[in-house]
């Protein structure tokens, strides 16, 4: 790799996008989702969306290690494991259309797709169905296919989903963050798989990543000392400001 590469991306829009990266990495740690679906549409007008998906995928996946270990101890495994298998299973489908499809149709798809959760969210409807096997892996195969198809990583359909089960805050984030986990690993196999890593796409991942990281960190911290009954409202903020911001850009 040649090193002058890092001073040929070194721009304003790296700029912002690593403060961007680490504003949504503290939305990241604190609730074990959603910065993502705060960084991915802003890269993607910044560099597009391939490009930004990939940058994400590995800074995502890092940042989501560090909150393995708690979650691992908390998570309710008879929802997380067929949700996270179903949604291994459809993110290669979803990428299939995701590296041919137009860039211009991916960033409208990112949009429509936040836009409508955060429609749901603000109607109040929450999942009140059967809670097993078949549904988890529902949950999980539209999490995987959104997710292949658009990058949008953390699948709200997901989350909503396992913030409709009657347990407490931190088994919820648990969840979360195991099934975010294991998609973001598949995502990113495919990614390396369909050839969307250059040069200057890796120069800017290897900038990014750090603050991303630096930002789940104060994200967990946060998670520690902030009241537990901020969880969802935090949660519900979160989606609905990013598909309003997604509208206005």
């Amino acid at each position: 790799m040649d090193f002058n590469i890092f001073a040929e991306v070194l721009d304003t829009s790296l700029l912002i996008g690593t403060g961007v990266a680490f504003v949504s990495a503290v939305i990241q740690g604190y609730s074990g989702f959603g910065g993502g679906l705060v960084v991915v549409p802003i890269l993607a007008i910044l560099f597009g969306p391939i490009e930004a998906i990939a940058i994400t995928s590995i800074a995502g996946l890092l940042g989501n290690v560090l909150l393995w270990p708690d979650a691992i101890k908390k998570a309710y495994w008879p929802e997380a494991a067929p949700l996270s298998i179903a949604a291994a299973i459809a993110i290669p489908i979803g990428l299939l259309f995701l590296t041919t499809a137009d860039p211009t149709l991916i960033r409208r798809g990112m949009g429509v797709f936040i836009l409508v959760v955060a429609a749901l969210l603000m109607s109040g409807w929450i999942y009140k169905g059967q809670r097993n096997v078949f549904t988890s892996g529902v949950a999980g195969a539209l999490t995987g296919g959104v997710m292949g198809s658009f990058g949008m990583p953390a699948g709200p359909f997901m989350v909503i989903y396992y913030m409709s089960a009657p347990v407490a805050p931190p088994i919820q984030r648990a969840n979360i963050i195991i099934s975010v986990g294991v998609a973001l690993l598949f995502m990113l196999g495919g990614l390396i798989i369909s050839g969307a890593y250059h040069e200057t796409t890796i120069a800017r991942t290897i900038i990014i990543t750090p603050v991303f990281l630096a930002g789940t960190w104060t994200g967990r911290y946060l998670f520690n000392v902030a009241p537990l009954s901020w969880f969802k409202k935090a949660v519900y903020v979160i989606l609905i400001a990013t598909g309003v911001s997604i509208l206005l850009v």
